[in-house]
């Protein structure tokens, strides 16, 4: 069994893989899974919503032609391949994308759990130095209210001079 680790990346914020990868995993060449691709007779939108192009340098620096694709876009174009290989990789590939899926998936949950935790934290600090300042405030406005009064009445320690 061929390993489908690296078979499933993630593109930006989305669950892909490739053309290269695809001829690689399905044993074709793959100008032949080009050719495939390119005689695929589905709708304008959904090649749209699930299929790239892209370009990768050759060893020699050379651009060559690639396909993106969604997991959608790849059962898509796996359809085409028939055998027993075929419908061995065709499941192996959707158990790797939806392990992925779970993990990225446990990832958000988790980060989401330890940014609402911070958040909580900090809005309770927050709240407690509002609390202190809006205390120290209103005794500083009680100080400024009495300091007159208290100019006029009389020293209770008056000064001790001989």
């Amino acid at each position: 069994m061929s390993d489908l680790s690296e078979f499933v990346t993630l593109n930006d914020s989305t669950l892909t893989t490739d053309s290269r990868r695809v001829a690689k995993h399905f044993n074709k060449r793959h100008d032949n899974v080009l050719k495939v691709f390119d005689k695929m007779e589905c709708s304008e939108e959904f090649s749209r919503l699930h299929f790239e192009a892209a370009e990768e340098l050759d060893s020699q620096g050379k651009p060559r032609r690639m396909v993106l694709m969604t997991k959608d876009g790849f059962m898509f174009l796996a359809m085409s391949f028939t055998g027993k290989e075929a419908a061995r990789i065709k499941e192996a590939y959707i158990g790797a994308f939806n392990e992925m899926a779970g993990q990225l998936q446990q990832i958000a949950i988790t980060g989401f759990r330890d940014l609402w935790a911070q958040r909580l934290e900090l809005e309770t600090r927050d709240a407690t130095t509002f609390q202190w300042a809006s205390f120290g405030a209103k005794r500083m406005l009680d100080r400024k209210r009495e300091l007159p009064g208290l100019k006029d009445e009389p020293d209770p320690w008056p000064s001790r001079e001989p």
